[in-house]
């Protein structure tokens, strides 16, 4: 069994915990243009993130849905810094938050607000939980969704 060596508290960061206690966003939005759900089947996580883009930027971006600490923390932080973005400003973004976990020094490609999510990069069975807003916002803003 590998465990990490990385202590949890650099994981569960106050910032992280208050985005939790408290997520921005964590609203219905009945005039999205696009919407996308994401489920994690190993831990029951789900969510679905809303996006009303207007003139090719991110004009409100919302989430509902239940998920752990982690999830809830990057759904929330997602929704603040991805708003009123480009739509390839905001895949760029999900690529970068990818590619931070995997170990990538992308801190500066980063909003500085995301930059708690890379406390979790030393834990990568929590990676999925970071990801799934984020992978959400890729098929929200993908080809195939409606503008």
């Amino acid at each position: 069994m590998n465990v990490p060596s990385a202590p949890l508290s650099m994981m569960y960061q106050e910032q992280l915990l208050a985005e939790y206690r408290a997520p921005s966003n964590r609203r219905d939005m009945p005039d999205a243009t696009a919407r996308a759900e994401r489920s994690n089947p190993v831990c029951g996580d789900a969510l679905c993130l809303m996006v009303r883009v207007v003139d090719g930027q991110l004009a409100d971006i919302s989430f509902t849905g239940h998920g752990c600490s982690l999830a809830t923390a990057s759904a929330s932080l997602l929704t603040q810094t991805a708003w009123r973005r480009g739509i390839s400003d905001g895949m760029s973004m999900v690529a970068a938050v990818e590619a931070m976990l995997s170990g990538v020094d992308v801190l500066e490609a980063l909003p500085a607000a995301l930059s708690p999510l890379q406390g979790v990069t030393p834990f990568p069975g929590r990676h999925g939980c970071v990801m799934l807003p984020w992978l959400a916002l890729r098929d929200a803003l993908g080809p195939s969704a409606s503008r």
